[in-house]
């Protein structure tokens, strides 16, 4: 359970350093559109393909010296682990979105500027 939590925990970290280094990008950067819990769960993913090939791979064929990463439970707990956080982020990002959507959806006059662009402001 300890493994879990510290993984959960640095999952966690990894998470909220990401979307800051997105945030921060898409202010200073004009046109970018980083998308931060996608380039997380990208992460993630890749971090647990590569804990299955640690596992199941390296750290197999030294039983005696890694023994107990190498077990299925121990990377039960490291995969539930990169699971939950992407879960989380998923989540913050629907949350975000929803909110957003919610701000921007009160009374807003929609002016046509262009044949090819429209003006919205909130009243």
């Amino acid at each position: 359970m300890t493994n879990f939590l510290f993984g959960l925990i640095s999952n966690l970290v990894l998470l909220a350093i990401v979307l800051s280094i997105c945030l921060v990008c898409n202010r200073l950067i004009p046109g970018a559109t980083l998308n931060g819990p996608h380039i997380f769960v990208a992460l993630a993913s890749t971090a647990l393909l590569l804990d299955a090939a640690l596992t199941f791979l390296v750290f197999a064929d030294a039983q005696s010296r890694y023994g107990k990463f190498s077990s299925s439970s121990a990377f039960f707990e490291r995969g539930s682990a990169y699971a939950v956080a992407a879960i989380a982020a998923l989540a913050w990002q629907h949350v975000a979105r929803r909110g957003r959507r919610a701000k921007t959806d009160d009374n807003t006059l929609v002016i046509r500027t262009s044949a090819y662009s429209e003006s919205r402001l909130p009243m």
